[in-house]
């Protein structure tokens, strides 16, 4: 039987679910399920699974019921199609931390919530960075005191812990250090993390604005009209200027400070072609 509870999108279940019945029982069709469901298209639950349709609440408990999902793994499959059809930031991390609370306890779903949490808060990597060049010798008031703007203490040691956990620091007899190791997670947890991890520094760049010298931070703004063509040149400028910054950090050996450095190039208008007169 497939198990949901590995499961992060509920399109991938109900495709590896009938791949499974369909070995085990050559004659099972989507015509079959889709009886059993009481949906009158036949092809509703193919159409699901490739994306062209979503599941209303009915739809929900008529597949579950189909499927016979006992209470917990319906509980499951109905928080994962509202996680996956979620029209907001906010609606989608509130079906993620529902799916954490009702999902089965592995290694592998404890290293992906841990690392939606590293990039859901900006100072996971800010911390990851501070320690890399400064002993605070276990002082989290120290170290909290270090981060821009401060944080609490218990957060401090928090994320020491959880980049320890994640293996992206390590403790040694000097002190803490970088350990060069990419992390990554399913496509939907990253794709939420990443989502809050970019919310979270442009909140944090309002906040800094009022606080840092001119002549501390650097910050600018253009406005302008493009074209599709000049849309996509300035993304593809924007793209190997991040490269060289990378090559400029990679040689810099003598950190004195942490920097978050945002690029932000975002749509304030409609199209031209879509607005109507």
């Amino acid at each position: 039987m497939t198990e949901i509870f590995s499961y992060y999108n509920f399109r991938d279940f109900l495709r590896d679910y009938y791949k499974n019945k369909k070995t085990e029982n050559p004659a099972i069709s989507y015509a079959y399920l889709a009886q059993k469901a009481g949906f009158k298209s036949k092809s509703f639950i193919p159409h699901v699974i490739e994306g062209k349709k979503n599941l209303s609440q009915e739809s929900i408990y008529k597949l579950g019921t189909a499927l016979k999902l006992d209470k917990k793994s319906f509980a499951y499959f109905e928080a994962l199609v509202s996680f996956n059809q979620a029209k907001t930031l906010e609606q989608r991390n509130y079906f993620f931390t529902r799916l954490c609370s009702l999902g089965k306890t592995n290694s592998a779903k404890i290293v992906q919530k841990k690392q939606y949490e590293f990039y859901s808060e900006w100072y996971h990597n800010t911390i990851r960075e501070i320690v890399s060049f400064v002993d605070f010798k276990d002082d989290y008031n120290y170290l909290a005191k270090m981060v821009k703007p401060a944080i609490t203490p218990k957060q401090a040691r928090n994320s020491v812990k959880l980049l320890l956990s994640l293996g992206m620091i390590e403790k040694n007899q000097d002190g803490y250090k970088q350990v060069d190791r990419s992390i990554t997670t399913g496509d939907e947890v990253a794709s939420l993390a990443v989502q809050n991890f970019h919310v979270q520094n442009l909140l944090l760049a309002a906040d800094i604005i009022s606080v840092c010298p001119p002549e501390e931070r650097d910050l600018s703004a253009l406005v302008v009209g493009l074209s599709e063509k000049g849309f996509q040149s300035i993304r593809e400028e924007i793209r190997n200027f991040r490269k060289k910054l990378v090559d400029i950090v990679d040689k810099d050996t003598a950190a004195e400070r942490v920097y978050h450095i945002n690029f932000q190039f975002l749509p304030t208008s409609e199209r031209k072609s879509d607005a109507s007169v």
